[in-house]
């Protein structure tokens, strides 16, 4: 099974597509609302030139984690956030559009970027739900296309879920973001470790 398409139980999740059809799903989700058009625009141009480890567009990944929340009955301004999420730390020169953008997606974006400092996660937890929930989603579409990377990238990033996300999906407060991690640390876990080695997320 591929989890990039094939976990059937998790319908909510982003179609593996192109960035064009991924924004034309978002933008009828969303029925056309200004603040994400605007910040698909942002996105768009921010990661214009950068590649996935999987050999995609950039965009594609942020793309996929908001329409992902659109379908979860989530704000334009969580939405907004979710697409522009990794600007300030792999596309900086853009950072100013980040801020003119709209002050509390401005302040979620500033949350979710990693500073590689001790508290990242501390921060996300304080800062509330929506930014649990652009985090949960994040980590669920990386998980998604992992088994697409390195085999060393997969294991440190699988441990790493592991050992600080049970806290943040617990903010998230979401039962499908919940299903989709636990469902994908169980397909990795078993495609990668023996039985007296499993990744599960603790209850």
């Amino acid at each position: 099974m591929d989890p990039a398409n094939e976990l059937s139980s998790l319908a909510f999740l982003a179609p593996d597509l192109e960035a064009s059809a991924l924004i034309q799903m978002l933008r009828a989700e969303t029925n056309e609302n200004t603040l994400v058009s605007d910040a698909i625009e942002i996105a768009c141009t921010a990661h214009a030139a950068q590649h996935r480890d999987e050999g995609v567009p950039y965009i594609v990944h942020p793309l996929r984690v908001a329409y992902s929340l659109s379908t979860l009955d989530t704000s334009p301004t969580m939405l907004a956030a979710a697409l522009l999420h990794d600007v300030i730390e792999d596309a900086p020169r853009y950072t100013r559009l980040v801020y003119s953008l709209h002050e509390e997606v401005a302040w979620l974006v500033e949350v979710l970027t990693e500073y590689w400092d001790e508290d990242y996660y501390g921060k996300i937890l304080i800062a509330g739900q929506d930014a649990a929930r652009v985090k949960t989603a994040d980590r669920i579409d990386n998980l998604r296309f992992l088994h697409r990377t390195e085999q060393p990238k997969q294991v440190r990033y699988l441990r790493e879920t592991v050992r600080v996300f049970p806290p943040i999906v617990h903010a998230a407060q979401s039962v499908e973001l919940t299903n989709a991690l636990g469902s994908l640390l169980t397909w990795h876990s078993d495609r990668i470790y023996k039985k007296d080695e499993e990744l599960e997320m603790p209850s």
